[in-house]
């Protein structure tokens, strides 16, 4: 448990050590029956419907998600209980993400040389959508808590320095919400909410194609997989085809049968033979409601959306765990920010959740709110519904 800050600071760096979560399973004891039952209900929904999924491997693969997505949440909980306060157990998450912003500028300094001006900013193991959500977290941590105030002022600079250069329009819509969330409980809200401001100011000023990309409507053929994701939930409305697996389904919708994350491509570097079987496993719909309706059916999807309620419901008058949360369920419109394994973005979801769980859940506000967050992701079914017929 001494050792929980120091894995908290270095996984931003070492996401591998976020494989350890597993181990945090038996802190789920400390929770309430209420919040006990809700990760019953989303385990349930993640293998009972794997039992019937058309491909072999459905059920392990759900196995395999929902003891590590569980142990994310015991972690949670193990944070909160060993901190003198909430908020704080996620201080040593700031000095991981400094390390990170400062790898993304080198690497990527090391890949274009005096080019690297002209190009998104990357990291060697994340896109820079994601990227840019590692910013926008990295200036919610900077407003709420209380860092040395130079590392503070640093950190919200530099976090958002990177949503800026990753032009990641995700990361803002997440940066936007959740900061606008933070306005029910606390004036700091306004802080998150100003320095978003800033970087859309910043945008404006600068005469670059990446800057740009911040005031463009288009979907980067979103659709495309929004649609396919349809498609395959249409076949299988009741098990979907299992977690991991609806990745198989989407390839060669919008990126070829394997792809590496954009920096490593740019150093000419592919998925080798061996790996191109496997490419569908870091394919997703761009939809977190889509992707459970594929990998689930409508009971998977159901089970996600009653999590995210009652991680809002227990997060709720806690201003940097709700905002936190809410960015993520923002975000998750239009990506899939919480989809674990992943470079320890969507884990921190589910510490953030465990936490505000360790709080203890009501049902009712669960409920409501996982109802607002299911009509947040189905808005893509409204603009397909909407939208001008496309050209041939």
């Amino acid at each position: 448990m001494r050792l929980l800050p120091f894995a908290l600071a270095l996984a931003p760096l070492f996401p591998p050590l976020a494989l350890l979560a597993p181990l945090f399973l038996g802190h789920l004891r400390r929770l309430s029956p209420w919040a006990l039952g809700l990760l019953g209900v989303y385990a349930l929904s993640v293998l009972l419907p794997a039992l019937g999924a058309p491909e072999p491997l459905a059920f392990p693969l759900a196995l395999g998600r929902v003891l590590y997505v569980l142990g994310l949440v015991g972690a949670g909980v193990a944070l909160y209980a060993g901190a003198s306060s909430p908020t704080q157990a996620l201080k040593p998450l700031g000095y991981g993400l400094f390390l990170l912003y400062i790898t993304a500028f080198v690497a990527t300094y090391l890949t274009f040389g005096d080019q690297a001006v002209q190009q998104r900013l990357m990291h060697p193991f994340h896109s820079p959508v994601g990227l840019g959500f590692m910013g926008a977290m990295g200036v919610l941590l900077a407003v709420y808590l209380r860092y040395p105030w130079p590392f503070r002022l640093l950190l919200g600079l530099l976090g958002g320095a990177v949503l800026l250069l990753s032009a990641s329009r995700g990361g803002m819509l997440a940066l936007l919400v959740g900061g606008a969330g933070g306005l029910l409980f606390r004036g700091r809200g306004l802080w998150a909410l100003g320095l978003a401001g800033l970087v859309l100011f910043a945008a404006s000023t600068l005469d670059t194609p990446i800057s740009e990309r911040f005031f463009q409507a288009h979907l980067s053929g979103r659709e495309g997989l929004w649609l396919r994701a349809y498609e395959v939930y249409q076949a299988h409305p009741w098990t979907g085809v299992g977690p991991y697996v609806l990745g198989d389904y989407l390839k060669g919708t919008l990126f070829g049968e394997c792809f590496l994350f954009p920096l490593l491509e740019a150093r000419g570097l592919s998925c080798p033979s061996w790996l191109v079987p496997f490419g569908g496993f870091w394919t997703f719909a761009h939809n977190h409601l889509l992707q459970a309706l594929g990998e689930g059916g409508l009971f998977g999807a159901l089970g996600l959306l009653l999590l995210a309620g009652g991680f809002l419901a227990a997060a709720f008058g806690e201003g940097l765990l709700f905002s936190l949360l809410l960015a993520y369920l923002a975000m998750g419109m239009v990506d899939n920010p919480f989809s674990v394994p992943s470079p320890f973005r969507g884990e921190v979801f589910f510490l953030v959740g465990g936490m505000a769980l360790a709080r203890g859940v009501r049902l009712p506000r669960a409920l409501a709110l996982a109802g607002a967050v299911g009509v947040l992701w189905s808005l893509p079914f409204l603009y397909l519904a909407t939208r001008p017929p496309t050209p041939p």
